[in-house]
């Protein structure tokens, strides 16, 4: 293909309703088809496939399939891709210098109830994210987040794995199970301290639908939180 401009060839590498989307995802850390599948909620699957091989063809993002049961498939950014945030990033105060009323992208979480279990971040976390309107509990640990579960009946959980007692997967397997009964979905979101394959892997199977790896970067934390709980601006 000739390009008579520049600008022909950027727009045609990104062009496409989720290349830009996919790339900011995939800025900070990689991510499994299912969590960009989360994260993307109005993108299907076969359309996210299509946007995914066409990224990589193009050398933007890179793919490793890792040789498990069930499979699993997992996409990073590659050095050139990571040349094409500054546009990203404009891209995205461009949109919402547009829309004033949005915050990150997204409306104003105001009433979302969020549980933090976390010995050490937990008020940070809420520091930032009662900006935006959510309600946060907070736990120290397993057990009195149970406690909290019951008297807040939040609508997202967001857990650092990295837990003293070690009993964090116990209790996403008793809030699974809660969910179940209720029948109701509640976002989970695993704070990981490393972002390694192993680490990763048993946050997702374990039922976490997203792993974000500490520091916690505070605007995919809200993206996260409101693709999650269908918390989306409608345009």
């Amino acid at each position: 293909m000739k390009f008579g401009c520049p600008v022909e060839l950027t727009i045609e590498r990104i062009s496409g309703k989720w290349k830009s989307v996919i790339l900011w995802w995939l800025r900070q850390h990689r991510k499994s088809f299912g969590e960009l599948k989360h994260l993307i909620p109005g993108i299907s699957a076969k359309i996210l496939t299509q946007q995914l091989r066409e990224l990589e063809k193009d050398g933007l993002i890179d793919r490793e399939a890792y040789r498990e049961m069930p499979r699993r498939v997992e996409y990073s950014i590659t050095p050139l891709g990571e040349t094409l945030s500054p546009i990203i990033e404009l891209m995205c105060e461009w949109g919402k210098n547009q829309l004033p009323e949005f915050k990150f992208g997204l409306r104003d979480l105001t009433g979302l109830r969020v549980l933090i279990v976390s010995p050490e971040m937990g008020g940070f976390l809420r520091s930032e994210l009662e900006s935006h309107g959510v309600q946060v509990a907070i736990a120290t640990s397993t057990i009195e987040a149970l406690q909290t579960f019951d008297l807040t009946q939040p609508q997202a959980l967001v857990i650092d794995t990295d837990m003293p007692d070690d009993q964090v997967y116990t209790l996403v397997h008793q809030i699974k199970e809660l969910e179940s009964a209720q029948g109701k979905q509640i976002a989970t979101i695993a704070l990981i301290a490393v972002a390694s394959s192993g680490d990763r892997r048993q946050a997702l199977r374990s039922g976490f639908q997203i792993c974000l790896t500490q520091p916690v970067d505070i605007a995919e934390l809200v993206c996260s939180l409101a693709s999650l709980t269908g918390s989306l601006v409608d345009n």
